[in-house]
């Protein structure tokens, strides 16, 4: 890349202040940018279902903590998160967003204007079930698919015939019944087991 703009040596101190001044939504831009060639050329999956299809999540990532001292997460560790929507028709991530080890997942989640269309489907893990964020989800015509805690309180409403050869043990209907949990998410939920060892 030197070589090309007629550069033959560059100190790493050089571009350790030009980073410092520079705005880092040039970046964030650039990104952006590169993200949308990247969405005209990359091949597309066909799926049984004509729904967008995402999965969000988050990943940590170690940094050396002698190196990078701002990015402090723990006593004698370094690091940085990684927060992520995984776009699965081309294989790409649609947003990226990093913050310091410490954010957690849903708080960041929140905070983020996510480019889901309506009708779309997006996978979340348990770091995500927040029953106001996910009505939110509900309310935007977003489809949302996670695993239920242990300490979900919820009453059956309603039943679904299971195939059991695919590995389901049960297809219910659900609402929550918790004070919080019926308040911030006041619809019906559907309640699915699955065990791929059941499956034929």
């Amino acid at each position: 890349m030197w070589y090309h703009i007629g550069l033959k040596d560059i100190k790493r101190s050089t571009f350790s202040d030009a980073n410092n001044q520079r705005d880092y939504r040039i970046y964030e831009d650039l990104f952006y940018h590169l993200l949308e060639r990247c969405k005209s050329i990359t091949p597309k999956h066909k799926f049984r279902f004509k729904n967008p299809l995402y999965t969000l999540d988050a990943t940590v990532i170690d940094l050396c903590l002698s190196l990078f001292p701002w990015a402090k997460f723990r006593k004698r560790k370094g690091a940085l998160k990684l927060h992520y929507l995984y776009d699965h028709s081309g294989s790409i991530p649609a947003f990226l967003v990093i913050t310091d080890a410490k954010q957690h997942e849903i708080k960041v989640a929140k905070k983020q204007d996510l480019p889901l269309v309506s009708d779309s489907i997006i996978s979340v893990d348990r770091a995500y079930i927040d029953y106001k964020w996910l009505y939110s989800l509900k309310k935007s015509k977003v489809s949302f698919v996670t695993r239920a805690k242990r300490n979900m309180k919820y009453k059956v409403i309603g039943q679904h015939e299971v195939d059991k050869t695919k590995g389901l043990l049960f297809d219910k209907e659900v609402r929550l019944t918790g004070y919080y949990q019926r308040r911030y998410y006041p619809e019906k939920l559907r309640l699915i087991g699955f065990n791929p060892k059941n499956a034929v």
